[in-house]
């Protein structure tokens, strides 16, 4: 009977011309397992997917939700979905639908990517090995990879969502007057706070409340990171006197897609107006002035909400920044 669904799925879904929108969350990943693979697939792919980002409650930065083989056909429309099967333990759900896979896409390595199968802006992911070390083996070589495939697809949707209804020219040219940059803005984006002469700009939109902030700084002040926090946290108080930064889960990395990016600075701060606070980042960019570069500071303030894809909106809006168009 179980044989018959998926070749009833398989049929189905091949046949289909007219690709919709995906569907869910956009970091949401479907695995689909059979039940005798789950055991082992769901602790390799609980540390693959492990990533945590403190907001300040953890908060993973992919939501994982496991369906058996035979649930194709009610989640194949979601935009993130990963096919897992072993050949140890056998099976007769997971087997075949993995053969089924391999056959119709003619996919003979254990590792691939299909785009657009079902939906579109959708990747499945199919993973197929011999039994558990081989996929743990697998994985090891190539999850860096299957990572960067999947935030890939979670920016490419979430993109597509943030600027569905076009962009904010006018805010985006003042920035413009007053950085000789820009970046890609939503319409609904409001001024907040306006300094020509710092000069300083906090924009934001309604509840769940995202703000993004840009002032100028030396770029001595941000060269050695171990220093950049208190200069940060100077700065902040000059700016914006109702944010504090807390000492609690501070973090640096280095941003190597952009040669014009020093790096990102991660914290939660603390909202005095509102009592309340969340996770804020901040992007340092290097200008055509050499002693000079521009803070991109994104904020969330949501209390008692998940605030990850809120926070990858706004990062996905400080990339944007760009040298503006006399």
């Amino acid at each position: 009977m179980q044989k018959s669904i998926i070749i009833i799925i398989s049929l189905f879904c091949s046949a289909c011309s007219y690709l919709p929108e995906p569907i869910g969350k956009e970091n949401e990943i479907i695995i689909i397992s059979s039940p005798e693979d789950k055991p082992h697939v769901e602790r390799i792919m609980g540390n693959l997917f492990s990533q945590i980002i403190y907001t300040p409650q953890p908060e993973s930065e992919f939501s994982i939700i496991f369906k058996d083989p035979w649930e194709l056909g009610t989640v194949n429309k979601y935009g993130n979905i990963l096919i897992a099967s072993l050949d140890f333990p056998e099976d007769s759900t997971g087997d075949y639908l993995m053969k089924r896979f391999t056959k119709n896409h003619e996919k003979k390595q254990p590792l691939y990517i299909l785009e657009n199968l079902y939906a579109n802006n959708q990747i499945v992911c199919g993973i197929h090995t011999l039994d558990a070390i081989s996929m743990e083996n697998e994985i090891n070589n190539n999850g860096d990879w299957i990572l960067k495939e999947f935030r890939n697809s979670v920016e490419s949707r979430m993109t597509h969502n943030i600027y569905k209804h076009g962009t904010n020219d006018s805010l985006s040219n003042m920035m413009f007057d007053y950085f000789g940059y820009k970046l890609d803005l939503q319409p609904d984006y409001k001024i907040i706070k306006a300094d020509s002469i710092k000069p300083f700009l906090w924009i934001g939109r309604g509840y769940p409340y995202r703000w993004i902030t840009v002032h100028r700084s030396k770029k001595d002040n941000y060269l050695q990171k171990k220093t950049a926090w208190d200069q940060l946290s100077v700065e902040f108080t000059d700016l914006m006197p109702s944010i504090k930064i807390s000492e609690h889960y501070k973090s640096t990395e280095n941003y190597k897609a952009s040669e014009s990016k020093l790096y990102t600075m991660r914290g939660i701060y603390e909202h005095e107006e509102s009592s309340s606070g969340g996770p804020f980042f901040v992007y340092i960019f290097e200008t055509e002035t050499v002693k000079e570069v521009i803070l991109v500071s994104g904020f969330v303030n949501y209390p008692g909400h998940e605030k990850i894809l809120l926070l990858k909106q706004l990062e996905i809006i400080a990339n944007t920044f760009q040298k503006g168009d006399i």
